[in-house]
């Protein structure tokens, strides 16, 4: 971690582990927040005059009673803090048992047993309290590693207002200001405004507190939802802004039509990524520059290409940075950076510039990983100078977007033209096959379509090894008379898995049994005329095939493969007599492969019953 002090992890850790097992984890931190913020007002000199004294608390005879009495005349003496040291302390500070505030008091011995002797160390200190593997708590903060990468994508000549919705606590601003005083401008530091918002009371407050303990007094936090309408601060604009916002939120859609910073169009209700997308970019200056963290399903959710499409064609995304996974604690899920840029340099116009840096990662500790130096550094050179690197970063015109119904996927723009570059002519997949995706059904209409079965039900665990697999357990009958011919399965059909980390692909073969597939398969059924089946089974089992469809899956927790991203898929072309042979040499080796697996299985079958009856270890068979 950036600036991370292990003798202050030790501390923080000493902390956590007395406190364990009395409060939970969230109580100990406010407790270790808490009594270190008492121990930086007594050494800081605007604020060591008041009567609150930490070290009154380290001895036995010392009451905690008249501690939140205190806390609040500090509050009422110097009202920047109010309702901050009170708010975290009275979370924890209702409890009369002895042992409990014996355990508050040694938190205070072990802060005091640190050696603090300026209130700078104490603040440093306080930074890595609130940096401090956040999720434990409940809280969810912006990674060290993402922010070396947004505060190196700000150009501080340009910059004296900044924002920041979905603030949390402020963690990027603290990582903006910082790196302002260790790069000597302590002047811009002192000009710069900023500006958050936070919903969740404790992050606002914390906020407030981090602005005071690291100097920073150009600043307004506001506690509200940044997705409310009922807002002062909508005409609010700024040169820089930044949004990690929650990756899972839910929101009443009813009163945000009439929205003006909702331009491009109203998310779904299960989505509100490009809710806060375009909250950005209304708030942006007309010269702003705007960093948005989401995930793929960001970029490529087909019920908001809408938004995207307004927003790319006013070209306002300057580029899109595929960052490595489980880069946030207890999330597996990749991360991916949106920049917004309202005044694009005139070579950049009309351009997206994708970058892949999801393989430079290294892990932190057994939950997390974080980008590497190596990774940050590669980013932000390629972005600012504009190179271009196969497999790695590229600039996409418009108009290749518009032709991938405006998804944002970069692995998509940065792998698929290189790949196709290895086939001499190549053709979409639509327009050789007809793409059918499975069909639903809920369990109680399994329950019912099973009493009568006429075919099988193939899911996924039916796919493997290039086969498939006919469970007599999972049978039922067409509950309409459509899924004759739309859901069943013919020789010659492809079947892929549309769910999973990775895509199983099989072909139906001659003597198939009659089956129809669920909505977790894709159905890929070849005209005959314009391809073989069997070349294109290898071509989608092949080293480019895998890698091809890699790109166009969709999703975070899960993977998923989307029709329409299936239809455009580039797969090589040949002469249809040239592939009617090689499909047929292909058919004839997967049959004669799969005959002799047969065999061999059979032969250790009877090799092995026969060795195990002379040793006695099998039942003998009357």
């Amino acid at each position: 971690m950036y600036g991370w002090n292990k003798e202050y992890e030790a501390i923080i850790e000493s902390c956590f582990g007395e406190l364990r097992g009395t409060f939970s984890q969230e109580q100990s931190f406010y407790i270790i927040l808490g009594v270190s913020s008492i121990t930086w007002v007594n050494l800081n000199d605007k604020y060591n005059t008041s009567n609150l004294k930490h070290k009154r608390y380290l001895h036995e005879y010392g009451s905690f009673m008249f501690l939140q009495d205190e806390l609040k005349q500090f509050e009422y003496e110097f009202p920047e803090f109010k309702g901050i040291l009170t708010g975290m302390m009275d979370k924890v500070l209702i409890y009369k048992d002895k042992s409990e505030n014996k355990k508050l008091r040694h938190i205070f011995q072990i802060v005091e047993s640190a050696n603090f002797s300026t209130d700078e160390e104490v603040r440093m200190f306080i930074n890595q309290i609130t940096s401090y593997r956040p999720a434990m708590f409940g809280f969810n903060q912006t990674p060290d590693s993402v922010k070396e990468i947004i505060v190196g994508l700000m150009d501080f000549g340009k910059v004296r207002t900044f924002a920041d919705y979905c603030s949390g606590m402020s963690g990027v601003a603290i990582h903006i200001f910082e790196r302002m005083a260790k790069t000597g401008r302590d002047r811009m530091n002192r000009e710069l405004h900023y500006y958050g918002e936070e919903m969740n009371v404790t992050n606002f407050l914390i906020s407030k507190l981090l602005m005071i303990v690291n100097g920073i007094d150009n600043y307004e936090i506001v506690n509200k939802d940044a997705l409310s309408d009922e807002s002062s601060e909508r005409d609010l604009k700024f040169d820089f802004i930044v949004s990690d916002f929650p990756q899972v939120v839910h929101y009443d859609m009813g009163y945000r039509y009439n929205d003006p910073r909702l331009k491009y169009g109203i998310p779904t209700r299960s989505s509100a990524d490009w809710a806060f997308c375009q909250i950005v970019l209304h708030h942006l200056k007309e010269n702003g520059k705007g960093v948005v963290i989401g995930t793929m399903g960001t970029l490529v959710r087909s019920n908001e290409a809408h938004i995207r499409k307004g927003i790319v064609e006013d070209d306002l995304i300057e580029s899109i940075i595929t960052l490595p996974t489980n880069l946030y604690e207890k999330s597996g899920i990749g991360t991916e950076i949106i920049i917004f840029n309202t005044n694009k340099d005139r070579a950049r116009r009309n351009k997206v510039l994708f970058i892949n840096a999801s393989d430079y990662s290294y892990r932190i500790n057994k939950n997390q990983h974080a980008v590497s130096p190596e990774g940050i550094n590669k980013i932000l050179e390629y972005y600012h100078h504009g190179i271009e690197e196969d497999h790695f970063s590229k600039f996409v015109d418009i108009e290749k977007i518009r032709e991938y119904n405006y998804t944002l996927n970069p692995k998509e723009y940065l792998d698929f033209d290189v790949l196709k570059s290895t086939f001499e002519h190549s053709v979409k997949l639509k327009n050789i096959a007809e793409i059918t995706r499975g069909v639903q059904v809920s369990k109680s209409d399994m329950e019912m379509l099973s009493a009568h079965p006429t075919h099988y039900f193939l899911n996924v665990k039916d796919i493997d090894n290039g086969r498939i697999y006919y469970d007599e357990t999972a049978k039922l009958t067409n509950k309409k008379a459509d899924w004759l011919g739309k859901f069943d399965i013919k020789p010659n059909d492809i079947i892929l898995t549309s769910k999973g980390s990775t895509v199983r692909v099989a072909i139906v073969e001659e003597h198939s049994r009659p089956a129809f597939i669920s909505s977790n398969l894709t159905r890929i059924r070849v005209d005959p005329r314009k391809y073989n089946p069997y070349v294109l089974y290898e071509f989608l089992q092949s080293e480019i095939g895998v890698k091809m469809l890699e790109g166009i899956q969709t999703g975070t927790t899960i993977k998923l493969l989307n029709t329409s991203q299936l239809e455009r898929l580039q797969v090589p072309l040949f002469d249809i007599e040239f592939m009617d042979d090689i499909g047929n040499d292909i058919r004839r080796n997967k049959f004669d492969y799969e005959k002799v697996i047969e065999e061999a299985i059979m032969r250790f079958e009877h090799q092995r019953e026969e060795l195990t009856s002379k040793l006695r270890l099998s039942i003998s068979k009357k």
